[in-house]
């Protein structure tokens, strides 16, 4: 008999897409406040009322702010931050949205540069496969955000597909918080700084600020302290402020931050070409807790002390442009090979390193045949258009949109837009491939058939590994 070999794909992320398709409908999600949403909107009470596929409702009250740089040009697309309150409004209110974890501060990500509406989406479910926390947490090591598609309205008025998305934040990252002394001081432990901030209109010059949320370490690198945005000062701004002045070698980061990790971030960006999250922008640096020593003999301690790297913003992913001007065919194309000498801290210092280069390889080598797979992004790029067409959500906002003065960026034709793109992601996933020196994997596969027998599981290159248990990705059983 002759054997045929099939592709079984594990995709974790994709499941939410899934069940949703398989119901042909999208969540809706209704908010309403005072006023038409602007621009530059601070937060004002309102509620919300999300209705699941199932017809189960949550509503609750909630304050509404406009989100983003870029986006907030978009003003009939806004982005909004979400928080969930008590209902006088004075306290939050955690709660499990669409699945979800449980939490009282969401984004209603607009995606109104992103012609699919999918790309951060898609990113940050590749980087949650592959990548984890280098430690335990409560949510599985998650180290990237959840979401879930929904059709907007705002105060009635429909404004087509966003994702609802978790945030990145303490709890997500398991970072301690904050202690309070007898004295009335503040004993600042877990930090969380995000790369990029709209509260220093020059970023030109390094400056600081002791009660500010706010820093420009040096020329446009500007940070926001996230955690504890309540207690900044410089105990809480030291840690990022001497890594950029006192590590700037290699042995410095190998000690202060966790290699894979750093290799996992490298890989994410540069392998879906993300300009926009690649050099001083789009990323968050956490420690556990500062006041642990870098230097203890103990590694359950001293790791504690160490930063983790978080993507963020991920919406110019396969090869998109943070104005919607890359599709059709037409998309960045910065070479591989550029990456490291244009590689911020702490990639630039390790872009020598042996250790560090061999990390890097070993961990291509370890998910290009899986997440990374051409197969493996098509099939999360198809499971949301499946969704988005199923559900008839894109012909509603494409026909809403048409019939506007203004409009976000889309396309018409969903499937043949994806088409293009997975065109350029082939030669993207190949010049990966040319870069690190690997050979096609197809003939090893091949070789390996004649092997394979009918309850054996193989990765793509051939290799068994049935009787393990297998991670999210791409796999060939004989059949």
């Amino acid at each position: 008999m002759k054997r045929v070999a099939y592709i079984l794909c594990f995709i974790m992320a994709a499941a939410g897409a899934c069940a949703q398709n398989a119901a042909a409908l999208m969540p809706e999600l209704r908010i309403y406040f005072e006023g038409a949403p602007e621009a530059d909107m601070d937060y004002v009470n309102g509620r919300m009322e999300l209705t699941d596929t199932t017809g189960q409702v949550v509503a609750l009250p909630a304050k509404f702010k406009t989100r983003g740089a870029t986006a907030r040009e978009y003003r009939m697309k806004l982005s909004l931050n979400m928080k969930l309150r008590t209902a006088d409004y004075a306290e939050e209110a955690d709660s499990a949205l669409l699945g979800m974890r449980s939490c009282s501060s969401w984004i209603l990500d607009a995606m109104a540069i992103d012609r699919i509406c999918m790309r951060n989406r898609v990113a940050f479910d590749i980087w949650n496969d592959f990548s984890r926390l280098p430690y335990d947490t409560e949510f599985g090591g998650r180290n990237g955000t959840d979401g879930r598609f929904v059709e907007m309205y705002i105060n009635d008025q429909y404004y087509g597909i966003y994702c609802l998305t978790d945030r990145i934040n303490r709890k997500l990252l398991n970072l301690k918080k904050a202690k309070e002394n007898e004295d009335g001081t503040t004993l600042i432990r877990g930090v969380l700084y995000k790369c990029g901030t709209q509260d220093i209109l020059n970023i030109n010059n390094p400056a600081f600020s002791d009660d500010s949320v706010a820093c420009v370490i040096s020329w446009h690198n500007a940070w926001e302290l996230t955690y504890p945005d309540d207690h900044a000062g410089l105990a809480a701004w030291q840690p990022l402020m001497d890594a950029f002045a006192n590590g700037q070698t290699a042995d410095y980061v190998k000690k202060h931050f966790y290699l894979e990790n750093v290799a996992d971030y490298q890989l994410l960006v540069v392998g879906l070409c993300i300009g926009d999250s690649w050099g001083n922008k789009n990323r968050f640096f956490s420690i556990r807790n500062i006041q642990k020593d870098i230097d203890d003999p103990d590694s359950t301690e001293s790791d504690r002390r160490r930063f983790v790297i978080t993507p963020w913003d991920l919406d110019t992913s396969l090869g998109g442009a943070y104005n919607g001007a890359k599709y059709a065919g037409r998309y960045s194309r910065w070479p591989v090979a550029d990456a490291p000498k244009n590689s911020p801290y702490p990639y630039y210092t390790l872009t020598t390193d042996p250790e560090y280069l061999t990390l890097l390889k070993n961990r291509w080598l370890e998910v290009r045949s899986r997440v990374f797979a051409p197969a493996s992004v098509r099939a999360r790029l198809e499971a949301y258009r499946q969704l988005f067409e199923s559900s008839g959500a894109w012909e509603r906002m494409v026909s809403h949109f048409e019939q506007q003065p203004e409009k976000p960026c889309y396309v018409k034709d969903l499937q043949a837009e994806i088409s293009s793109i997975m065109a350029w992601y082939e030669s993207r996933f190949a010049e990966m491939d040319r870069f690190f020196g690997v050979a096609d994997g197809i003939e090893e596969t091949k070789a390996a058939r004649g092997r394979m027998n009918d309850e054996a599981v193989y990765v793509l290159q051939g290799r068994q590994v049935a009787g393990v248990q297998l991670k999210p990705g791409l796999y060939i059983r004989g059949s």
